[in-house]
């Protein structure tokens, strides 16, 4: 028994690895409708720049390159900044909404790392104090999400019209170079769900090359560690739910079942 769920497992992870994204709507029955009216009357106050809020929270939270992405798309080399890109933090470490960089570790080395990285995420996740402007958000992840995964991590992103989110990948660096070697790396493989809670016109999200699919409540799992990119050529904003986590048996076993 414990041999056939080690190949079970392998098998998953050996899936993830092999697209870019995977469009799986069909999984479950979203209410995006509600979702986003409730999103919609959230004050601009609270709306952010993502990675970088306050520009303190990678020393205030000692983060590094290792373990979590703070660099915000563009800021280096010759493609243009990232803009028109504001986002809402609805679950993380600290029960903050500014803090929108989370810990995730690239590989687990052992069963005890992973173990270690599960207790971390279930004694060190809150929900913001942005989660009471959509309680359908909430009741969602509680009731329907939380029986496949444990999540780590929840924001809402707005692109405005003409905004851009520049060509990037979202492995750290420091950990680029475990690629390739024999433990999963975290960082490479369908690792984060995007849910277009209204598709506009003209707004197109590339993965690998690929445009994925779009449709008001569409929801891709996504490999972020994929080379990627956002263009919003319509003058409406476009929202949509991210989040990723640890995936629990019943997942992995929903995922080879409709692959």
């Amino acid at each position: 028994m414990a041999k056939d769920m080690r190949n079970e497992t392998q098998e998953f992870f050996k899936f993830t690895q092999s697209k870019p994204f995977m469009d799986i709507t069909h999984f479950w029955d979203i209410p995006y409708k509600e979702m986003l009216n409730e999103i919609k009357l959230v004050d601009e106050d609270y709306w952010r720049r993502p990675f970088d809020a306050d520009n303190d929270q990678v020393n205030r939270m000692d983060l590094d390159d290792s373990e979590s992405v703070n660099h915000y798309p563009g800021l280096e080399g010759a493609l243009i900044e990232a803009h028109g890109w504001k986002s809402l933090c609805f679950l993380n470490e600290t029960g903050d909404s500014k803090d929108q960089i989370t810990r995730f570790p690239p590989i687990f080395n052992t069963a005890g790392d992973y173990k270690a990285t599960l207790k971390y995420f279930l004694d060190n996740r809150k929900w913001t104090n942005v989660s009471d402007f959509s309680p359908t958000l909430v009741k969602f992840f509680k009731e329907v999400i939380g029986k496949y995964m444990h999540v780590g991590q929840i924001f809402v992103t707005r692109l405005e019209g003409g905004g851009v989110i520049t060509e990037h990948n979202d492995i750290p660096e420091d950990s680029k170079h475990l690629l390739g070697g024999e433990q999963v790396h975290m960082f490479d493989m369908l690792n984060t769900f995007n849910l277009c809670l209204n598709h506009v016109q003209s707004c197109y999200s590339v993965f690998d090359n690929k445009v994925m699919p779009a449709y008001d409540g569409c929801l891709r799992w996504t490999n972020v560690g994929k080379k990627h990119w956002v263009v919003n050529m319509n003058r409406k904003p476009q929202y949509q739910i991210i989040w990723q986590g640890i995936y629990k048996k019943d997942f992995r076993r929903l995922v080879m079942e409709n692959k």
